[in-house]
């Protein structure tokens, strides 16, 4: 329902629709109480009439009413009136980033940088207060018409539950941190990922990760990681691509710690491209995760590395799932991390070498990897290969996305991350078109183990088949026919007509024309004749219509020669051929189509006129005389003599001449 030019909580001035989310509505109104012009969400009525929803509402919009930033949109008002659930907030004229982005395209490294710093700022305010935002997107970046970046819609992604569809995810999904989809955990460290995220659509001018499917999305950034954006940009300095792998690993321990930090890092990486320095220079990454920045690792010492993620009781573990797509207070699900080392012993270059931190986690990935292949050998080979393919190589399980109606070629690109043991087989489909993918083999959204095999199953249209003859068949003939045929007996209406009652008289098919084999086959039988009420009066022929399951929609007059005045003449059908509990259109008589012309000489002009009025003759007075006399003058002359046989509508003149 629009709320438009209604008065809010006795204020706010609705003036129309801004824009339409997946929980609320938000409109753009006057303030009437400051005179300024506000934004208004207004959630909607189904979310509204849910308590845990509407206190969640109204306890994120408080707390994100204690955000004052110049980066952030300010939140100044929340209530409930009637029945409508709102958050008042600060009007931002202008474009969101994503139609900036849509409209123009790719930024300049420079720029991208200064727009990253812009949103940073009101991010880092937020993470300083204790507030994820944790559905940062171009769409929730506002740029006002003066020149301000604003940040907004903290805590206000919509909520994920069993109705949420695949297709209302698409805009978050391409920006959601991989341990929100593994473990439905989040810190500051998941909003850093998403910036990193739009960072690399800032200099490409697309996201990491094309399609419009949520598993496969899911599946790269859980899996495959984000790549350079050089890749797809040439013109992207290496600086960047190190700033983007920085804030998009995989493991959150491998990201910066907070927007804050993240934005530190960003304003000299700003500094380095502006001087020129952009293809030499290197990070200088501050310390995260108990693990500096640069290290000096010497020959074979036997070194204590912190764990990239500390383990987790299982306690902790089972309680620290999160709302897929809310704004979460930190203190609600920051969880002390256990300190513990494992000694290593690792084997450098004879000489000791200074890394920058992306290399030596590399390095550091490398060296475990070297280990873990060991394990990975041993165990192969007393199990026949089977722990490796089933658990970290190509077996790992994984879920099948939905592909029906996808194109063949579609279907092989989205197929090929799980597996290239594809097989395709053509099968007879009503209802998908030919050439399109009915469904695969695992179905859609079951586990499977990747590198396993998938049959992708195609239509090859319909398998069309001839219906056989029907006509004169009883219901029961007419299932008998049809199920023999490998068809089924669809609904059997009857309709009033020249048939025997109650036998086939037209069905899906009757034409000549092949349906799918299988198809339900609708039948239309007869109901017999309609009802005799030509010659009925109105009354009589409405009572009889509708003893029969017939109604009178409407009524007509005309002229009969045949059927008295009154009478009904025919009846006519509202549908061809009618059903029963159809309707009908009744023609009633208005009497005889001719009429005989009266002896009217010698009366007056005004009496002749009416007389022959009435008899349905068109009249014209040829007189010299003025109207107000007609009651007076009388006829002389006629131009039909009186006894005459005329149609009604024909004309007649009389004259005192």
């Amino acid at each position: 329902m629009s709320l438009v030019d209604q008065l809010l909580a006795e204020r706010y001035r609705i003036e129309r629709l801004l824009a339409r989310g997946g929980m609320a509505d938000v409109y753009l109104a006057t303030d009437e109480r400051l005179d300024r012009q506000v934004a208004v969400k207004v959630i909607y009525p189904h979310l509204a009439s849910d308590p845990r929803f509407t206190q969640k509402f109204i306890r994120e919009a408080k707390t994100a009413a204690k955000l004052n930033h110049p980066n952030l949109v300010n939140v100044f008002d929340q209530g409930t009136a009637n029945g409508q659930t709102f958050m008042v907030m600060e009007y931002v004229p202008g474009m969101t980033l994503r139609e900036a982005l849509d409209k123009y395209g790719k930024l300049p490294p420079l720029r991208a940088l200064d727009l990253l710093d812009a949103i940073l700022q009101g991010l880092a305010a937020a993470h300083r207060a204790g507030i994820l935002h944790r559905d940062l997107k171009p769409e929730n970046v506002f740029l006002s018409d003066d020149g301000r970046i604003k940040l907004g819609d903290f805590g206000l992604a919509r909520e994920a539950n069993s109705a949420t569809s695949t297709g209302s995810l698409l805009g978050t999904i391409a920006y959601i941190a991989p341990e929100l989809l593994t473990r439905g955990q989040a810190d500051a460290r998941s909003d850093v990922y998403s910036m990193g995220i739009m960072l690399y659509e800032f200099l490409t001018g697309k996201q990491p990760w094309d399609g419009e499917d949520v598993a496969h999305i899911a599946h790269q950034h859980t899996t495959i990681g984000v790549g350079t954006p050089s890749a797809a940009e040439k013109s992207v300095p290496p600086l960047l691509d190190e700033l983007v792998l920085w804030t998009t690993a995989i493991s959150p321990a491998h990201r910066p710690a907070n927007a804050q930090v993240l934005a530190e890092v960003a304003q000299r990486v700003r500094a380095e491209v502006k001087a020129g320095n952009g293809k030499t220079a290197r990070l200088d990454l501050p310390q995260f995760s108990g693990v500096a920045a640069t290290k000096v690792i010497s020959v074979d010492a036997t070194v204590v590395i912190e764990p990239l993620v500390a383990p987790e009781p299982e306690e902790a573990r089972a309680n620290s799932f999160a709302d897929l797509n809310t704004t979460q207070n930190l203190g609600e699900i920051s969880r002390q991390t256990a300190t513990y080392g494992a000694t290593s012993v690792i084997d450098t270059d004879a000489d000791s070498n200074s890394f920058s931190l992306l290399e030596e986690l590399a390095l550091k990935r490398r060296r475990r990897g070297k280990w873990v292949a060991a394990a990975i050998l041993a165990f192969t080979l007393f199990c026949s290969g089977a722990g490796w393919w089933f658990s970290s190589g190509p077996g790992g399980m994984s879920a099948l996305p939905d592909l029906t109606s996808s194109t063949l070629a579609n279907a092989k690109s989205v197929l090929a991350p799980y597996s290239q043991n594809l097989k395709v087989v053509k099968e007879f489909s009503s209802t998908v078109s030919d050439g399109l993918v009915t469904h695969t083999e695992p179905k859609a959204g079951s586990l499977f183990f990747r590198g396993s095999g998938i049959t992708v199953f195609v239509s090859k249209g319909a398998n069309l088949k001839a219906v056989p003859s029907l006509i004169g068949l009883d219901l029961t003939q007419a299932q008998k026919a049809l199920e023999s045929a490998g068809f089924v007996i669809g609904q059997a209406q009857k309709f009033f007509g020249s048939a025997a009652a109650n036998t086939v008289f037209q069905y899906l098919g009757s034409d000549g024309n092949k349906v799918a084999a299988g198809s339900t086959v609708p039948l239309k039988l007869s109901a017999g004749p309609m009802p005799d009420i030509v010659g009925k009066s109105q009354t009589e022929a409405t009572a009889t219509l509708k003893s029969a399951g017939l109604s009178v929609a409407s009524v007509a007059f005309d002229y009969s020669d045949t059927v008295a005045t009154g009478e009904v003449i025919k009846v006519n059908p509202t549908q061809d051929p009618l059903p029963v509990n159809g309707s009908v259109t009744l023609v009633v008589s208005k009497g005889p189509t001719t009429v005989v012309v009266p002896n009217l000489v010698g009366e007056t002009l005004a009496a002749s006129e009416l007389a022959l009025k009435t008899l349905g003759l068109v009249v014209v007075v040829n007189t010299d005389q003025l109207q107000s006399n007609w009651g007076m003058i009388k006829i002389k002359t006629i131009s039909v003599p009186s006894g005459t046989v005329v149609k009604r509508g024909s004309q007649i003149i009389i004259s005192n001449k």
